[in-house]
């Protein structure tokens, strides 16, 4: 069976995220973290969002993926955005997450960045990070 490596990747991205105690502290029990906003959703919240796959050059199957996380919130100010985007950053920076039919050789922050939304009251942490994964066959040729 083919596993879709983008796929895999924001499903262990999600489980890894939603899983860690000191996020949930912040995003809630069950997390608030979402591929599509729900409308009315509760403050503080993650979004997993747009993303850019990229041939990995030299292994067949493998991809490059640049994944866009961005925290909004609405607590008076960028500290909780970035007690959010801290907290990403020791969950992923060189994580070793888990992704059905791939393998994860390199998980790194590419930029963070916080600013005031289109909405005065509302703050966003945008965090990019680059992960680089190759199929489960190339891992057991080698």
């Amino acid at each position: 069976m083919i596993t879709d490596a983008a796929w895999s990747l924001q499903t262990a991205l999600y489980s890894a995220l939603a899983d860690d105690g000191d996020l949930q502290t912040i995003l809630g029990d069950p997390a608030r973290i979402y591929d599509a906003i729900p409308p009315d959703t509760i403050f503080p919240f993650l979004q997993i969002g747009a993303g850019q796959l990229l041939p990995y050059q030299g292994i067949a199957g493998g991809f490059e993926h640049i994944v866009r996380l961005t925290a909004f919130s609405r607590w008076g100010g960028r500290q909780e955005c970035k007690a959010i985007a801290e907290l990403i950053r020791i969950r992923l920076q060189n994580a070793d997450l888990t992704l059905e039919g791939h393998k994860l050789l390199q998980a790194r922050l590419v930029f963070e960045d916080h600013l005031r939304h289109r909405d005065p009251e509302t703050f966003q942490g945008s965090m990019r990070y680059r992960f680089v994964t190759v199929p489960n066959s190339f891992v057991e040729a080698a």
